[in-house]
């Protein structure tokens, strides 16, 4: 490891957005940590990754790094080894991009029973932040990204429902409500997080990339329909109604390269900071969110930092 490269965490980066953003930041001479659930997948991404890197810069003095190291967010135990190999790796992190996740399709559970989208996108990411506060706290200018969505905009939630939504069971499923609750949370902890944690070393965001063609988009549709779709996704991109994967990465690096650095606790769609949805702002709402969180996730030795 070279000490002055910046150690940036990005799950789910073995493509699409989170493998541009990797791309980016290394071609800027960041050390990246491909946080992946697939061992093949992911050393074949950093394989790419580190001869694009070489290429680039022969001499190797501002050369970047990608590095490949497993985790499965459905799995707090997955969460819980990733840690220990990134101990003996690291001891600082500079940035935390919380970039994987999956979108509607069928109902599903994590192993630890909590409801597929609510544990992946949500759940799976405060536990990694629990575990590398102490990490991010010594970066002299950390920043932890959410990639939450527009569909966050839509969500419903009342006073009292996250738990049931947590806990959904496959008879009240609907993937598209899941899905939007589940991206509504991630703003909710970016807004409280920033209250409970932020500082002028550490902030945080929630972004929306734009919608992206990447296989994330297509994930909740049939094989046979993904076939059908994936060339009018690629002329939908050439025509610019969908953004490619190197454009939605942007908006992610740009919170993380800018200087003097941008405003904490606030949400952006794609490079514009945009006002969230209004349940995002409710002090009520993002206290019950925020306790009950570390509330399910205390009883596997995960507690606010």
């Amino acid at each position: 490891m070279n000490g002055t490269r910046k150690i940036c965490i990005i799950t789910g980066a073995n493509k699409g957005i989170g493998y541009e953003a990797a791309l980016t930041l290394g071609l800027m001479g960041w050390e990246v940590v491909l946080a992946c659930r697939s061992f093949a997948r992911g050393n074949q991404a950093v394989m790419a990754l580190n001869s694009i890197f070489r290429q680039t810069d022969p001499g190797g003095k501002s050369q970047g790094l990608a590095v490949f190291m497993e985790l499965d967010l459905a799995s707090l135990a997955s969460i819980q080894t990733f840690l220990v190999g990134f101990k003996k790796r690291y001891q600082v992190c500079d940035a935390l991009i919380c970039n994987a996740g999956v979108m509607g399709g069928p109902y599903g559970q994590t192993v630890e029973g909590f409801e597929r989208q609510a544990g992946v996108n949500y759940l799976g990411h405060v536990a990694l932040f629990s575990h590398l506060f102490p990490f991010l706290k010594r970066s002299p200018d950390a920043r932890v990204v959410q990639v939450s969505s527009r569909a966050h905009e839509r969500a419903t939630l009342t006073e009292g429902e996250f738990l049931q939504a947590v806990h959904r069971s496959k008879d009240t499923y609907n993937p598209w409500k899941a899905y939007a609750q589940s991206k509504l949370f991630q703003v909710l902890f970016t807004l409280k997080a920033q209250e409970v944690y932020g500082s002028d070393t550490l902030r945080f965001y929630a972004v929306h990339p734009g919608v992206v063609a990447t296989d994330l988009l297509l994930s909740p549709l049939p094989g046979m329909a993904q076939t059908i779709i994936q060339p009018l996704a690629r002329l939908f991109t050439w025509l610019g109604v969908l953004k490619t994967p190197k454009k939605g990465a942007d908006a992610i690096t740009h919170l993380l390269m800018a200087s003097p650095p941008l405003p904490g606790g606030t949400y952006w769609a794609e490079k514009a900071l945009r006002d969230p949805n209004p349940l995002a702002l409710s002090s009520a709402l993002q206290g019950e969110v925020w306790n009950l969180t570390w509330n399910l996730l205390n009883p596997y030795g995960i507690q606010a930092p």
